[in-house]
């Protein structure tokens, strides 16, 4: 008969050789997923920058299409009410019941009565819905949040625009200086 003693003397060699190697493996894949996740992090503000050039650029691109006579009151008539009709069902962590409320209760006023502070409160919702579509992978909200992005885009180049232009002329508000360099 095998003595238990050289089974275990074979044995526990190779068992610590083995939970060494899981180990040192163990310690190689963390430090791999700390530098990918390293790297997520990086991609990801990356991103959060090129979203945010992309809707400096279309609210110019509107501006553009504005001073052409375009969109027309009508377009963002139609465009509100999509918003209105299509409006994704809120979710619990950023785009709450009280967002999706205050959402509606803004959608309801007509573009014209907006002011300011109401389209910065729409960005606000724009930006909670985009991040529980990105939390969540709801693609539903992301393209939603954006299109609620254009809204209030347009709402500024089509009505609030002219009003201070109108203003501005009028010496009523000074117009703002450039950053000087």
């Amino acid at each position: 008969m095998v003595d238990i003693v050289t089974v275990l003397s074979i044995l526990i060699p190779v068992l610590a050789s083995i939970l060494v190697s899981v180990a040192s493996l163990a310690y190689w894949l963390g430090r791999r997923f700390n530098l990918i996740d390293e790297r997520f992090e990086r991609l990801e503000k990356e991103f959060s920058s090129f979203r945010d050039v992309f809707i400096q650029y279309n609210e110019i691109f509107v501006s553009l299409l504005e001073a052409k006579g375009m969109p027309s009151r009508g377009e963002v008539l139609a465009l509100k009410g999509f918003l209105g009709s299509l409006r994704p069902q809120p979710t619990s962590k950023y785009y709450t019941e009280e967002v999706a409320r205050r959402l509606d209760e803004l959608l309801a006023k007509d573009p014209e009565e907006l002011t300011l502070a109401d389209l910065r409160e729409l960005d606000r919702i724009a930006d909670l819905i985009w991040n529980e579509g990105y939390e969540s992978g709801r693609m539903d909200l992301r393209e939603y949040a954006m299109k609620l992005k254009l809204y209030v885009m347009m709402v500024k180049v089509v009505f609030i625009y002219p009003k201070l232009r109108k203003l501005s002329e009028e010496g009523v508000v000074k117009p703002q200086s450039q950053p000087s360099r």
